[in-house]
Parts: C-alpha cells; structure tokens; sequence
C-alpha cells in the first residue's frame, strides 16, 4: 500500500488490540503511522481475553457507549473477512450464540433483568427447557431449579489469531512497529506532545494517541489532567478435550466456557484489584476449574493444559477514555475499555480516526472524554 505522506503522521503508543486495530484503520485510509510497544506487539490483556462478542442491536441503541458495541459488532464480522482476505489469517470469528444459566436467586434475578434489557434493545432470545439445554450443551449438569436462556446474536473471535491477523496486516500497510522498548516517556510542553523518547531514540509525529491499557496513566504523567485507572486482574483456564462437545459461549454470572472448533475450552476469569500484579494464583484457577468441571465434567484438571493472566484497564465509571488529552491539541487517548477492549476494539478504532483526521465521528465522544473525571 502506497502511504500518503502528505497527511499528517501518527505515533500510537501502545501494541494492545486497540492500538493495534487504530494503526490498522489508519493505515487503510492511507495514513503514515507509527507504532511503538514496551514489549511484545499483541500480549498482555488483548492477548489473554476469550474473545467473546455479545449480542447488540444498531437499531435500538441510544446511549453512546450502546452505539460503540454495535458499530464495533458490525464492524468485527467486516474485519474478519477483510483480514482473512488480506493476510489468509482465519481469526475465529464466529456467530456461535450464547448460553446464559443462572443458579443461585441472585444469579436469577440478574438473569431475568438481562432478558428485559435484551427485550428493550430488541435481541432476540429464547429461554431453554432441560432437554434444549442438554441438546445445545451435551453433557451439561445443572439442578432442576436452575435457568438458562440461549441469545443467538452472541459471537467469539480467536485473540491470539486476531492479533496475529492485524499485525500482519498492519506490515503490509507500511505501519512502522518498533518492540521491545525499556524505556518510553512524553515530552510535553503546554499540554502539547512534542516528542517520545524511547531507548534513548526520539520520535516525532503531527498526532499521538495513547493505547497503553492500564499503563496509560502512567505515562500521561507529564499532563496536569488526570486520567484515573485501575488494572484488574483477570485468571483464566485453558482445557484440551479430544473433540468439541459444545459450540456456544456458556455464561454464569462473571464466568464463562468459551468452545473453540478444535476442541480448546476457555474458562475464565475472576476480578481482582490487586495492582500490576499479573501473576496467576493457584487456588484461584483451582476454583475456576472445579467451577467448569462442575458444569461440564469433560474440563476437569485432567483436561487442564495452562492458566495465565493479564490486566485489564479499568476506570471509574466503567467507560472507556476516547478523546483529546485535557487541552492538548495533539494528544488523544483510546484506553480504559475494562473486559470490552476486544469487543470494542473495532469501533474505537473508526470513532478514533476520524477524530485525529478532524471529522465529526458517527458516534458522540463526549462521555467518553478523558477529561470528564478528576479521581477515583
């Protein structure tokens, strides 16, 4: 791809899937972009997540962040074919649908809230008796009080291969990856970014975007405007069973089963505030474990081949940073997506840059300023 010099260069920091898809969506407009990354381009959060993509409804969306998820569905069912076509790399995108069970009264009670809010969004859903449970689930064990409910809209993407897909993809469009960075820092004068130190090599561009995840507070550092985050711990699990025995997304509460096609199961994740700490915790992963063996007894520490963690970026009122810098002119951010940055990677990646190419984004902004809150 021929790159148009004549418009102005981008520095993303930040190798995450947000940083990765803005690069992406950038250099498809044929914008000169530059990417840099502490350490490897498509780990930490992007790469642990389970790549689940809930159902949405474009039609009936009313609040901002509701129209981000849906343009970013849209958006992710484009992208896998766009590059699959482009780098023969099969994400995983799939419309699987997802099963929603409920147990307890207070896992109920939420479940039964979730399906009005389904019904006033319009997504359609149907409840399941026990033996349309066990036909869509095989081997499921649940008590006979138990609920559960199956939304067809629910997709799943492979991370790993999405990842993979858009680097690959970001190459061939001629974005400049620099890896492996020790040390990075803004150097701002009058809430404008003039440059980036990295390893002792400056970096100049007209535009810089922050996509560090939960590190971006971090490094916006040398803003007087603050910009609060928490990185939260999320613990994961992964099964090898010899064949699939399911192919929807099984949802409990905070936890879920993710089925991938080659007969992988994905359990996960707990919600810990426990710093930069992405260690795993052996009796955690030993309860998700006992959890997923109690629904389906196939992913039992038998089947159990690895655990890891990554740190999710969270913010105080749930909403992800998309904006300008306080009163800078030049410095946007894009982070603060919690649980969502996967799903919501796609849409951020279009409502950021038409922002940093100056046109009005289809999607409002304003409540997702970085400007809005001043602490936690």
């Amino acid at each position: 791809m021929e790159l148009n010099f004549d418009m102005p260069q981008t520095l993303i920091i930040g190798g995450g899937v947000i940083g990765l898809s803005l690069a992406y969506e950038l250099s498809r407009r044929r914008q000169p972009v530059t990417l840099l990354e502490r350490e490897r381009v498509g780990q930490k959060a992007s790469w642990a997540g389970a790549g689940i993509l809930p159902p949405t409804q474009a039609t009936t969306a009313i609040h901002p962040l509701e129209k981000l998820e849906a343009l970013s569905s849209e958006l992710h069912a484009q992208w896998a074919t766009d590059l699959r076509t482009q780098t023969g790399i099969d994400t995983g995108y799939i419309e699987c649908g997802g099963v929603y069970l409920a147990r307890s009264r207070g896992e109920i009670a939420a479940l039964i809230g979730q399906q009005l809010c389904w019904q006033q969004r319009h997504i359609p859903f149907e409840t399941l008796d026990r033996s349309q449970l066990t036909e869509r689930v095989p081997g499921c064990r649940l008590e006979p009080s138990a609920q559960a409910v199956f939304v067809r809209g629910e997709s799943q993407l492979r991370n790993p291969r999405h990842l993979q897909a858009l680097l690959a993809a970001c190459r061939q469009n001629g974005v400049k990856i620099v890896e492996g960075i020790a040390s990075l820092e803004l150097v701002v004068h009058d809430e404008q970014t003039e440059s980036i130190h990295a390893d002792g090599t400056e970096y100049r561009a007209d535009q810089y975007c922050v996509a560090c995840g939960a590190w971006s507070e971090q490094l916006l550092a040398p803003f007087q405007a603050s910009l609060p985050m928490t990185p939260v711990r999320g613990q994961m699990a992964l099964f090898k069973l010899p064949q699939p025995i399911f192919d929807s997304v099984i949802n409990e509460g905070i936890r879920y089963l993710v089925p991938r096609a080659d007969g992988q199961v994905l359990a996960g994740a707990t919600i810990e505030e426990v710093g930069f700490d992405s260690d795993t915790v052996p009796a955690d992963i030993a309860e998700l474990v006992a959890w997923a063996s109690e629904l389906i007894p196939a992913c039992n520490p038998q089947t159990l081949v690895s655990a890891w963690a990554g740190l999710r970026p969270g913010t105080c009122d749930g909403f992800p940073y998309l904006g300008l810098m306080g009163n800078s002119r030049n410095t946007w951010v894009a982070t603060g997506h919690f649980k969502a940055g996967l799903h919501l990677s796609t849409g951020t990646a279009v409502v950021m840059a038409d922002s940093i190419e100056g046109q009005t984004p289809a999607i409002d902004l304003a409540p997702f300023s970085p400007g809005r809150v001043s602490k936690c």
